[in-house]
């Protein structure tokens, strides 16, 4: 392939939500921004490709708390150094209390032409309950903005499976959220991460049983179809063909290269990620492109590795996955079951199947080998 893609990780937050395990930080000052987007431009500076850039995505932590006019600055940064795609896909994530119309029309100005809005609920008693800092008529109006400022493409998150989320109310949710005009829907079940204030308090909460969660996830399913979105991701939901160009990469093996303190890189045929500390990166960063990452400890992947790879990230999408003839009829009897699709050659899983999608992989990677036999 001759394109790449590249990430930006900004893991400055206003506060953690009680839920996130990713590595942020909270109110921090201004000048580890300065010196931040400093180290994020010399990083930058070391990395040449000839390859063509096809996307570009910001993500966080909350991206405009690095500050908008550094963000144009960094996207600047990449269209003078860089050959972008003429449909170049350029995403920023925003929390919707973080940028106002004044952001959205600068942000547009400059390039950015997708916004993920970390929606999460319509109900402002659960968003409360997970430590979010916005209400839900505050993504109502950081939508709006998006779209007056002439975003077309607008992605917004929800979380199921949260405590005390009932099927009516996550039902709600869902309906209040797509009247707002968005293009792409990414849901996420809940994933209670030790270490967190959420997790902390669990047993004074009220969480979903397995059987309620999955019962979130096909209410979920069935809701998006009926109103027009494709689920051509396990996580992931889109109208008007919005699929997100970004994601897609990841999952179809494209080259990928992340700036910033704990991004992760698909490059060179390795995988390998940045020191997740923001001053060592920010020190780092001096010495050169892999000097903050772990680059020359990784290993690079091999031709069985890459295949296995190829199966378990395309199985995630709606496009499926080639099959090796070891596996293909594991495959045909996981279609025959309900799960999915499978031609001969290549195998898509359904929702259903998407539920299901780790023991269909296993199943699938362990009928390449003559000695392992499929319990599917």
């Amino acid at each position: 392939m001759n394109n790449i893609a590249l990430y930006f990780h900004i893991p400055f937050c206003v506060k953690k939500c009680d839920y996130c395990a990713f590595y942020s930080l909270a109110n921090v000052g201004e000048d580890i921004k300065d010196a931040y987007f400093e180290a994020l431009l010399r990083q930058l500076s070391f990395f040449i490709t000839e390859k063509t850039v096809s996307s570009v995505y910001f993500g966080g932590g909350t991206p405009p708390m690095l500050g908008i006019d550094r963000l144009c600055k960094l996207l600047s940064a990449v269209k003078s150094r860089f050959i972008l795609a003429n449909d170049c896909e350029i995403t920023v994530e925003v929390n919707p209390k973080t940028v106002d119309l004044v952001g959205m029309l600068k942000l547009r100005e400059v390039g950015f032409n997708r916004l993920s809005v970390g929606v999460q609920s319509a109900d402002d008693e659960i968003l409360a309950s997970i430590g979010r800092i916005h209400s839900f008529s505050d993504a109502v109006e950081c939508i709006a903005n998006a779209h007056k400022a002439g975003f077309d493409n607008i992605s917004a998150d929800i979380i199921f499976a949260l405590p005390s989320l009932t099927p009516d109310r996550l039902l709600e949710s869902i309906e209040m959220i797509m009247s707002t005009n968005v293009s792409h829907i990414s849901a996420y079940s809940l994933q209670l991460e030790e270490g967190t204030p959420l997790y902390k308090r669990r047993k004074t909460l009220s969480f979903p049983t397995e059987e309620d969660e999955e019962a979130q996830y096909n209410l979920l399913c069935e809701s998006l179809k009926a109103n027009g979105f494709e689920h051509y991701e396990i996580s992931s939901f889109c109208k008007g063909g919005k699929r997100s160009r970004h994601n897609l990469s990841y999952w179809s093996r494209t080259e990928y290269f992340g700036f910033g303190a704990s991004a992760h890189s698909f490059y060179n045929n390795r995988r390998f990620s940045n020191i997740a500390d923001v001053n060592e990166y920010i020190r780092l960063t001096n010495d050169g492109l892999f000097a903050p990452t772990d680059y020359y400890n990784s290993p690079e992947i091999t031709p069985q590795e890459a295949l296995e790879e190829a199966i378990m990230l395309g199985l995630r999408t709606s496009d499926g996955a080639e099959i090796p003839e070891g596996a293909k009829k594991t495959a045909a009897r996981i279609a025959s079951l309900g799960y999915g699709s499978f031609d001969g050659s290549r195998l898509s899983l359904n929702s259903s199947g998407f539920r299901v999608s780790n023991r269909v992989i296993g199943e699938i990677i362990a009928s390449l080998s003559p000695k392992n036999a499929s319990h599917f």
